[in-house]
């Protein structure tokens, strides 16, 4: 029978254990918040909440660089308070030109964004 887990806050002094085991397993650790045990060993971690992420749209006909970077100004200026920020985008937009110019780095590993709704929606592809 599988042993319980033990999911906690991450301190300071889990790095060391957290790093070696992500690495380990082939993986890295990306704004730990808690740590994951499991036999009094660290099995993983979670990052929850750690990173604002900032989904936008803007309209490609009426929207131009300097109001793009209007745009990148607010946002900033909204999390200043945030060590990082995401930005996922769609890679035929032109903004995947544009993000590198102005500080943010792109993450190279491939994933999936998953999403799940805890309200309901009219139409969730659409929105409200």
């Amino acid at each position: 029978m599988d042993s319980l887990i033990n999911i906690r806050l991450y301190r300071p002094e889990d790095r060391e254990a957290l790093l070696a085991a992500a690495h380990a397993d082939g993986h890295e650790v990306y704004f730990p918040t808690h740590v994951i045990e499991k036999n009094n060993e660290i099995v993983g971690y979670l990052s929850l909440n750690a990173v604002p992420l900032v989904l936008s749209w803007q309209d490609s006909k009426k929207m131009g660089p300097s109001d793009s970077l209007k745009e990148i100004g607010f946002i900033e200026g909204s999390l200043q308070h945030c060590a990082f920020i995401c930005i996922p985008c769609d890679p035929e937009s032109p903004y995947m030109r544009f993000l590198p110019k102005t500080g943010y780095a792109k993450y190279t590993v491939p994933v999936e964004l998953f999403i799940k709704s805890n309200v309901q929606l009219a139409d969730k592809t659409k929105g409200d």
